[in-house]
Formats: C-alpha cells, sequence, structure tokens
C-alpha cells in the first residue's frame, strides 16, 4: 500500500482584529502589501509590520526603512 501526496492550495490568510474594516482612501505597503488608512497630512506615521514607515508630509509620502530592532 502506497500513499501519495497531493497538494492543495492553502485558504486565503485572515487578520482577526478588533478594529473596525478600513473605510476611505488607504495606504498599500509597496513591499508586503499590507493595507492601512491613509496618513493624514503631518501626523504620527504609518509603521508598517515589514519595517517600512510611511508619513504624509504636507501632502507627500514618505518612506523610511527602521528595523524593529534597530539592527
Amino acid at each position: 500500500m502506497s500513499s501519495q501526496h497531493q497538494d492543495t492550495q492553502s485558504p486565503p490568510p485572515r487578520t482577526y482584529t478588533a478594529r473596525p474594516p478600513i473605510a476611505g482612501p488607504t495606504l498599500t505597503c509597496s513591499r508586503c502589501h499590507r493595507v492601512y488608512p491613509f496618513p493624514e497630512p503631518n501626523t504620527a506615521p504609518i509603521r508598517c509590520e515589514c519595517g517600512w514607515w510611511y508619513e504624509n508630509r504636507d501632502g507627500v509620502i514618505l518612506e523610511e526603512f527602521k528595523p524593529r530592532l534597530g539592527v
């Protein structure tokens, strides 16, 4: 008796959060494609889980890489 492995497609990922769905304009990380609410001008930057920071400075989105552990 032999068993054969069959590849099956994984289900889509799910994110569980207490936050409501994002309404309005969004910002998508160009590296990992996570979606965030679009930052308001001159407010705190958005820190993506992949280490990139996005800041809206007077209507211009600035990107900066800051590793989480400061390495």
